[in-house]
Formats: C-alpha cells, structure tokens, sequence
C-alpha cells in the first residue's frame, strides 16, 4: 500500500514558513500545544536501505532562504526536476520524506510537493499536518488518494483539519498521533506501529 500525501503548491513559500505553519497545523490537529520540533535534512546518503551519511541539517537562515514552489531544473536525463528533504521529528526517530516535483513542463502541470512518511502514526500524521500546511500556505490542493483518511476525499485543507482536529485531551505526542489516525475506522488500526523504537 502506498502511503503518500500530497499538496499542488501554487506559489514559492520558504521552508521556514512551511515548518511553522506544519506545526501549528500539527497542533491543531492533535489538540495540542507542545509539538516536537520538526528539522530540514539534506544530503543523507543510503546504501542498501542503510543510512551511511548524516546529512545536513539546514539553519534558520537556510530555511527562510530556500522555497519551495519556485520552477526545478529538469535533470539531465530529461525527467522532470525535482528536489529532496528529510525532515525529522525532535524526541523519535520517525520521519518524512519529503519530494517536491515540477510537473510545469507537462500540460496543466504544476509543482507538487509528496511527502512519504516512515510507516508510523506519528510519520503520518506528521506528513498530514505538513500537506496540509503547504496547501494552505499555497492556496493549493491538499491530495490523500492513497490512504483516504476521510470518504469521498476533500482537497480543501481548511476542511480536513476542521473536521478531523481532536478535542483538547490529555496524552503525548505518539499517543495523540495515534488517537488522530484511529478515528478512521476504515483503516483496520493501520499503521500498526505508533512510533519508530
């Protein structure tokens, strides 16, 4: 099963911006006001599935510099020009990848931004919130084909939060996550894991 969410982003935002407004969607939506702090990583390297290089983790600086949204560089194979972030969740070891496309050079395309969260409640929600955010920053789409939180799926991410936010109860991060995924019954306690060990 393919578990990635998506946003059509619709105008240059910096990532600065996108982990704020993630937090704060983050909070709204887990009933919250303490949210772990979410960092930008670039230049991971793996081997076999196996993380061999610790990346880059982007200052404060490098956030308010580098946005998302503007056109990408076709590679030189003549794909489509993309970019890649790892973001990390303070306090666990559950994460999002972080996938932004220019689809401009297509009819009708855009630049869309695909988060794929580690198989965790925490990772998902967490790639939610952030989907959520761009798209509202953007005035963009918020697209969940493929898990299908809510049925019929909404693109309006003002509506999403609306009518899946929990109400202010007690419990910690992992446990809100999981609380905030197990409103969907139709999802059969998918995933199973709460949080990376």
């Amino acid at each position: 099963m393919s578990i990635d969410l998506e946003a059509s982003v619709l105008r240059p935002v910096p990532l600065a911006d996108v982990l704020t407004a993630a937090r704060s969607t983050l909070a709204e939506l887990l009933g919250m006001d303490a949210i772990p702090e979410l960092s930008v990583v670039v230049d991971r390297r793996y081997e076999r599935g196996r993380r061999v290089g610790v990346g880059r983790r982007l200052d404060e600086a490098q956030l308010l510099s580098t946005t998302i949204g503007d056109p990408i560089e076709a590679h030189s194979n003549g794909s489509t020009g993309s970019i890649h972030y790892e973001i990390d969740i303070s306090g666990c070891n559950d994460g999002v990848w972080l996938m932004v496309i220019d689809h401009a050079s297509e009819a009708g395309g855009e630049v869309e931004a695909v988060f794929s969260p580690h198989r965790t409640c925490v990772g998902v929600v967490v790639a939610t919130a952030m989907a959520l955010a761009i798209a509202d920053l953007t005035g963009g789409k918020f697209i969940d084909e493929q898990i299908q939180m809510l049925r019929p799926g909404h693109t309006d991410p003002r509506h999403v939060v609306t009518v899946t936010r929990l109400p202010h109860e007690p419990g910690d991060f992992a446990q809100r996550c999981e609380r905030y995924l197990r409103q969907f019954p139709h999802l059969g306690g998918w995933p199973r894991d709460v949080s990376m060990p």
